[in-house]
């Protein structure tokens, strides 16, 4: 079981030249939380993760910053013959969130992300003999699926304020 089988790809990416504001965009109509940056021909030149944006946001407030100057590098990359396994302890030992899935000479093929890799072992693990499917912890708790209960109204919250007894 290798990453190439696994990543996310085609991959969203942002230009080393971009502003990191684009970035922030990029991500939030992605819904991703990594990007790998790459230079004018393509090559992958580094990544920046959401956190790196929030830095340069509290940092830099509303000056323009490229990329390029809040992006990690080098890039821990992988390439796509990888094991899964090697991939997920890379990660782990690493402490990052996302490996960038490269050719020989660093063009960007996916990515792969902690969530791919759950769903990755969550698939293994299912498909054990003797494994129960169990529904996910929050759908065996105690009222879910039910409406949040009322707020109580103003008036009503007037009314249990009114009654209660003063020292």
């Amino acid at each position: 079981m290798n990453v190439g089988k696994h990543m996310s790809a085609p991959v969203v990416t942002v230009r080393a030249d971009a502003d990191y504001r684009t970035a922030f965009d990029i991500m939030r109509g992605k819904g991703v939380h990594h990007l790998p940056v790459t230079d004018a021909q393509g090559k992958l030149v580094g990544l920046v993760a959401q956190r790196d944006l929030l830095v340069a946001a509290t940092r830099y407030q509303n000056a323009p910053v490229e990329i390029a100057e809040v992006m990690h590098r080098p890039v821990i990359t992988a390439k796509a013959d990888v094991p899964i396994v090697e991939a997920a302890r890379m990660m782990m030992s690493q402490k990052i969130g996302c490996l960038p899935v490269v050719d020989a000479d660093l063009n960007l093929l996916g990515v792969i992300t902690e969530s791919d890799l759950f769903e990755v072992f969550v698939r293994i693990l299912s498909s054990r003999p003797g494994t129960k499917q169990r529904r996910p912890a929050a759908a065996r708790m105690p009222g879910a699926g039910r409406a949040p209960a009322k707020k109580p109204s103003p008036k009503r919250r007037a009314t249990a304020k009114s009654t209660a007894r003063k020292p």
